[in-house]
């Protein structure tokens, strides 16, 4: 029975990963792999997969997880708090939940073909939208998250990560798939190009950036850098939402005010961290934190006082909008510590896997998303940040005793 359930375990792990991103159209369906999952771990697990556990960054994200327990019980108001605690401890149990599997190259396909199904998905809506429209208009509006799978900003990071696997899996030795992962990267840049999501854009030139200080043919790679330069800059001119999004080159005012000026005018974000910093300057900030839900009501007295226009203040105040800035929201909500914690795993990782481009790459893109989102309010977000944990601290194939993974 338990040789039965060893077998089953790691497809029932792969595909709970597969449906992350299509929550929207399969609603519970993760809901019930993962109880199948809890049910069969107990027999999956071997006592030399515990050993896994004790790695400094899952040790660091433990302690992380105990401390904003502790802290939201015993000073804030857990049952109120205790819809994001819920979303970073799923984040643990999923780390947990992976330990009988021996390595991520698995994994690492698993997602790729989870964000190709997304996209075709989501070209299938933006064709149907087209249609309908007879344009992109989507620039700034809710309407590209109706015709997406999921929000723009999580399916360009999905995109990211999916082209970070992708190098990954192409490794320095010559693969029959090879083809098909590089065609993967041109397809996921296209993608990110097509629904103008910038994070995306940036941490891309970013990464292929970074490269170059990994590869050997530094002078061929260059000049695979040019060409992606090049590529996005042709983006630019005939993507028009690129463009509007990067420069808001939509907005009316473009000749009347400067670019700083548009972006506290049409960011949702610029009028967010400005509220966190009266907080956190302001007399409210504690050592200890104000607790997650204390601290959004008052993000929202903020966004009262500081919005002039009524649509815009009511909209605000409507959606409670979190910090948008994951080491703020720990700093505001838990204090001090939490924050050291959280940054701490960074450090481990960062220190374990800094020869190693895709690891290295992995850090760089959560660490970055984590500046502009607060990315354990949602759910997704959590397992995502689970599954970057795992991909960089465990082996991408299992190690021989003739052979040594080379990242």
């Amino acid at each position: 029975m338990k040789v039965l359930i060893r077998s089953i375990y790691p497809y029932l792990f792969l595909f709970f990963c597969f449906v992350i991103p299509l929550d929207k159209y399969a609603t519970a369906v993760p809901n019930i792999v993962l109880i199948a999952l809890l049910a069969t771990f107990p027999f999956a697990v071997k006592r030399d997969d515990l050993q896994k556990l004790l790695k400094k960054e899952v040790l660091f994200f433990f302690g992380l997880v105990v401390v904003l327990f502790l802290n939201s019980l015993l000073l804030h108001d857990f049952a109120k708090d205790l819809t994001v605690l819920k979303k970073v401890g799923s984040a643990l149990l999923l780390l947990v939940l992976f330990i009988p599997l021996e390595k991520t190259e698995n994994l690492k396909k698993t997602l790729i073909i989870s964000v190709l199904v997304c996209i075709v998905i989501c070209l299938f809506n933006l064709y149907n939208y087209y249609d309908s429209e007879g344009a992109f208009n989507f620039s700034s509006g809710s309407v590209i998250n109706d015709v997406l799978i999921i929000d723009r900003l999580y399916l360009g990071f999905l995109c990211t990560l999916s082209i970070i696997a992708s190098i990954a899996l192409i490794g320095n030795k010559y693969n029959e798939y090879n083809k098909w992962y590089f065609a993967n990267i041109v397809f996921c840049i296209g993608f990110v190009l097509l629904i103008s999501s910038r994070i995306a854009v940036l941490l891309l030139l970013l990464l292929f950036l970074l490269k170059i200080f990994y590869t050997k043919g530094k002078k061929e790679y260059i000049m695979f850098f040019i060409g992606v330069i090049v590529l996005v800059l042709g983006a630019f001119f005939v993507n028009k939402n690129l463009n509007e999004r990067f420069f808001y080159a939509h907005s009316t005012q473009k000749d009347e005010k400067s670019y700083i000026e548009l972006a506290m005018q049409w960011e949702p974000r610029a009028v967010i961290w400005e509220c966190n910093y009266k907080i956190i300057t302001g007399g409210d900030f504690s050592v200890f934190g104000n607790g997650f839900y204390n601290t959004k009501d008052k993000l929202v007295s903020c966004y009262e006082e500081v919005i002039e226009k009524k649509p815009r203040k009511e909209y605000f105040v409507r959606e409670r909008f979190n910090p948008h800035n994951q080491y703020v929201d720990f700093l505001l909500s838990s204090g001090i510590l939490p924050v050291l914690l959280y940054v701490l795993v960074y450090a481990t990782m960062f220190l374990r896997n800094r020869r190693s481009y895709y690891k290295t790459a992995l850090l760089i893109s959560i660490a970055a998303f984590a500046f502009i989102e607060s990315h354990f309010h949602r759910q997704m977000g959590a397992y995502i940040f689970a599954i970057i944990l795992i991909m960089a601290i465990y082996p991408l194939r299992k190690p021989t005793s003739k052979s040594i993974e080379q990242d």
